[in-house]
């Protein structure tokens, strides 16, 4: 299989990547850098330079391709970023039968399931909160889009929950910001033990690739974590248990609701979004909880990172070897 990957050379990209290859398949990526990634040297790896502010670069770069596994994004900050990546997501629906592409698999984010009404929830329950963040707009935008393909393209849609593990520009400073800030107590919208969607970047990856290659996956979405019922305080106590450290936190009530400046900026990297306060009020003060049957059945994908503080320690460990 010859697969063209954007987004290839980032946090969930990249092990996206390092699976096609294990596999045999030949990886076309779409990059700003004209040299692959070390680990990629002598691979059937071959950097196509573009832009995606250039959706033209990407057109181009995706002909004669099987399968397109569309992860990368424009910075998604304000709303006219959202409108920008979902017009390249148009662009590149649009091109795909011409361009000889026979599935569209797309990333998408859980948030656009919203919160749920009930749980576990299922691709089928109605969300109790629709999320409007500017993140999740482009993200159901961009899904709508592709589901409205009538060109005989089949797509696969995965809406990843909190996906946590090595590789990300946000993970490690978190992991520091959690060792110093523990201690004296994190601020949290309630008591931090709603569940938290989390999914190991590999378990992740792995659930991606199988909706690229799986016959049963054409044309479906599939919501994406690990299937457990961890909390955010499951999460913060892994991450300071890995470091030596007791983590504590602070309860808020919503309408107090102030992370110190910086350490806001990083939750905001791993969960998706800008800084709108509505939208982390609902998110971490409610239970986000899914069932990951339709993976399992269609895809059959299961989580192999299910052990929350040993994946966690295994990346703290792997971000302390950066540093």
């Amino acid at each position: 299989m010859k697969a063209f990957v954007t987004g290839g050379t980032g946090f969930i990209g990249s092990h996206v990547v390092d699976l096609l290859v294990e596999n045999g398949h030949s990886v076309r990526l779409f990059s700003r850098q004209t040299d692959p990634p070390g680990r990629w040297k002598g691979k059937d790896v071959v950097p196509v330079r573009g832009d995606l502010r250039d959706p033209d670069t990407v057109l181009d770069a995706m002909e004669g391709l099987d399968i397109v596994f569309h992860i990368g994004e424009l910075r998604n900050m304000t709303a006219s970023d959202a409108d920008r990546n979902a017009s390249v997501v148009k662009k590149m629906a649009g091109e795909m039968k011409h361009a000889g592409v026979k599935r569209f698999v797309f990333v998408s984010s859980l948030t656009v399931a919203g919160i749920p009404s009930a749980v576990p929830a299922t691709e089928e329950t109605e969300p109790a909160v629709v999320l409007r963040d500017q993140y999740t707009e482009y993200k159901r935008n961009a899904e709508a889009i592709i589901r409205e393909l009538r060109n005989g393209v089949e797509h696969a849609i995965v809406r990843p929950g909190i996906v946590y593990g090595p590789r990300s520009r946000h993970l490690g400073r978190m992991v520091k910001a959690v060792g110093r800030i523990g201690p004296i107590g994190i601020p949290f919208i309630g008591s931090g033990k709603t569940n938290a969607p989390l999914v190991h970047v590999r378990d992740l990856a792995r659930a991606i690739y199988l909706a690229g290659i799986q016959p049963e996956g054409a044309n479906q979405t599939f919501n994406l974590t690990d299937g457990r019922a961890h909390t955010w305080l499951d999460l913060f106590s892994s991450i300071g248990k890995a470091q030596g450290k007791a983590v504590r936190l602070v309860p808020l009530p919503p309408v107090l609701f102030r992370f110190p400046a910086a350490f806001a900026d990083l939750f905001a990297g791993i969960i998706g979004f800008s800084l709108d306060l509505h939208s982390y009020v609902t998110f971490l003060s409610r239970n986000v909880h899914f069932d990951m049957g339709k993976a399992t059945t269609l895809l059959g994908w299961e989580p192999e990172h299910g052990d929350l503080e040993t994946a966690v320690r295994e990346m703290v460990d792997w971000y302390g070897k950066q540093s």
